[in-house]
């Protein structure tokens, strides 16, 4: 009974935390363009650590299961991979097709926003939920497809040990798990942290890279980091009207392709141009199918960009919509 009421608080935790992390976030306006959320930090009482005071959320609660690196060590959850240290955690399994390429190429932008304060003060983990499937070799492969360097630690062990690690992160849900093998719909979300204040909340794969950044390396580091930039709002460009496909584009499409730059993914410039519009639209739709059909073109993109196309759930209108904005965002740069 008490191991539930410590993860149930722990929950909360995350609730709380996160409306804290936000309001700050806006107050000091890091969230460009948006509108602070009302919310008073100082107000929100969050399960934090005073300063000076041992961290709630430590050893009692945190399992110290032994995990396997992608490099074949064994290393500690607690002992060496969270204590002490601003983290962010996330589950996958390589040979998911659809949100966890996503998830991890978007984690990827972050990690280039944040520079080489990756694998120093910020730490990001990769935890398999396939362990069966997913060695060390299998995780350094993946890896080497998405060119992830050694500052970015991808992890496997024993599937009972991870699932607890789930449920303590608070990023299990029964609903989800309770078939056993069916990894599809796991939960998306990652969590980041600080263990030594105790601040930790989970965050979306979908959320904008420069707020997930702020708050890894800002937010959870109480602002110690002086900033470098010398941006000024007077020189904010104005903004334009956005069209309906542009926030799709930016939430599922942005961490894998560029328009007028190659990224993990094709570059997307001209791509309504040079594709039939039958084709391009099926491929938004359902580009796992299309890949099980060994259609020609999308085996050529798998083939040179070694990460398979994921279905990105697209319904019909939003196919439209994003092949809208690809068409008017060429124009523009053009």
């Amino acid at each position: 009974m008490m191991k539930i009421k410590s993860a149930v608080k722990f929950l909360i935790t995350l609730t709380m935390t996160a409306a804290v992390s936000n309001a700050a976030l806006a107050n000091q306006g890091a969230i460009s363009g948006e509108k602070a959320t009302g919310i008073n930090p100082v107000e929100v009482k969050s399960q934090t650590a005073v300063p000076g005071k041992k961290s709630i959320w430590g050893r009692d609660y945190f399992p110290n299961s032994t995990l396997i690196t992608q490099d074949g060590e064994e290393v500690k959850f607690f002992d060496d991979l969270i204590e002490g240290k601003v983290v962010a955690i996330n589950f996958i399994y390589t040979t998911c097709t659809d949100s966890c390429p996503l998830e991890t190429a978007r984690m990827k932008e972050v990690k280039a926003i944040l520079g080489d304060r990756v694998g120093k003060d910020v730490h990001f983990y990769s935890i398999s939920i396939d362990p069966k499937n997913d060695s060390p070799a299998v995780l350094q492969a993946y890896k080497k497809k998405f060119k992830i360097g050694p500052d970015w630690t991808f992890l496997t062990g024993n599937e009972s040990d991870i699932t607890n690690l789930r449920k303590k992160l608070g990023l299990y849900i029964d609903e989800l798990n309770n078939e056993p093998g069916d990894l599809k719909d796991h939960n998306l979300n990652l969590i980041v942290g600080n263990q030594s204040t105790g601040r930790w909340m989970t965050r979306s794969p979908f959320e904008n890279p420069h707020i997930l950044a702020s708050q890894l390396g800002d937010w959870l580091h109480n602002w110690k980091t002086a900033s470098t930039s010398v941006n000024s709002y007077a020189n904010a460009p104005r903004l334009r009207k956005l069209l309906p496909g542009e926030q799709l584009f930016r939430t599922r499409c942005s961490s894998c392709h560029g328009i007028g730059k190659e990224s993990v993914g094709p570059d997307l410039f001209a791509v309504t141009e040079n594709r039939d519009r039958v084709w391009l639209t099926r491929w938004l739709k359902e580009p796992d199918k299309m890949l099980a059909e060994k259609d020609p073109l999308a085996v050529s993109l798998l083939n040179r960009f070694k990460i398979p196309m994921p279905n990105m759930r697209l319904t019909d209108q939003d196919v439209e919509d994003v092949i809208g904005y690809l068409t008017a965002e060429t124009e523009r740069l053009k």
